[in-house]
């Protein structure tokens, strides 16, 4: 019967027919890929949630940690982004307490302005960018924790240790860092200007055009820092161990030096430095 048809109606039929075909394959197709699709943002959005839930659940338990006896550990917390300021994760007043275990935690980005972490550890943290302004972190661990552009200002790191930690770009300008450990810090362009690093160890530390000046180096451990470009003017390196240090480009203008000062081999203090008795 087919057949007999005229050619026009043959080829509309048989176009009718290949255009069914072809429209259901495409509908399963497209079926099948918006499945796919909503399957798999369903899936991030699930995966977000947990997330963000996680992190609250991690904030909760920071935010009790005191008040639970500060017994137990938060080692990698995630705490990223968190609002913490003025926080208490210090050691409180019991004999032989510590303060808060969160080695290896996320804590970039978090706000902890005036947060007590005297004594707390953060071996291994990652603060980059995290606002610390004011914050106690008298005697905490801190070594190899990543802390590039974080904001250290004003905050209070008496006998910290900072050893190998990254602190890129990090603004400790007034910070008090008097016997803090610096051995090996990267602290490459940071902000130090009226620092307190009085009897710090920064051997070999990288504080290429960091902000050193009216910072207190007195009696500090500079032996083979790399100091290139770095301001020092009107630093206070009295007493000051500068043995090997690369000097290369320093401002020295109005430094305060003594005769305990030791330069490197051929060095001389420019003019413009002030030796004082």
């Amino acid at each position: 019967m087919f057949q007999s048809l005229d050619p026009q109606t043959q080829a509309a039929i048989i176009s009718g027919v290949v255009g069914a075909i072809l429209g259901g394959i495409l509908g399963m197709w497209g079926a099948l890929l918006g499945g796919l699709l909503q399957g798999r943002a369903w899936f991030y959005y699930e995966q977000k949630r947990n997330v963000v839930e996680a992190r609250k659940r991690w904030i909760r338990a920071a935010q009790e940690w005191a008040a639970s006896g500060r017994l137990y550990s938060m080692r990698r917390a995630d705490l990223r982004g968190a609002d913490l300021r003025g926080i208490d994760l210090g050691p409180g007043d019991k004999i032989g307490a510590k303060g808060v275990d969160l080695s290896y935690s996320d804590l970039g980005q978090a706000k902890l302005t005036g947060a007590n972490l005297n004594e707390a550890n953060l071996h291994g943290a990652n603060l980059s960018r995290a606002i610390l302004l004011r914050a106690s972190l008298n005697q905490a661990n801190l070594h190899e924790a990543d802390l590039p552009e974080a904001n250290l200002s004003q905050a209070l790191l008496h006998l910290a240790n900072l050893r190998e930690a990254d602190l890129r770009k990090a603004n400790l300008s007034r910070a008090g860092l008097s016997g803090a450990n610096l051995y090996l810090a990267n602290l490459r362009g940071a902000r130090l200007s009226v620092a307190n690093l009085s009897q710090a160890n920064l051997y070999s530390s990288d504080l290429h055009e960091a902000d050193l000046y009216l910072a207190r180096l007195y009696g500090a451990n500079l032996e083979g820092a790399y100091l290139q470009g770095a301001d020092l003017s009107v630093a206070d390196l009295r007493d000051a161990n500068l043995i090997r240090a690369k000097l290369d480009g320093v401002k020295l203008r109005e430094a305060l030096y003594n005769a305990a000062t030791v330069w490197p081999e051929g060095f001389t203090p420019p003019p413009e430095a002030a030796k004082v008795d």
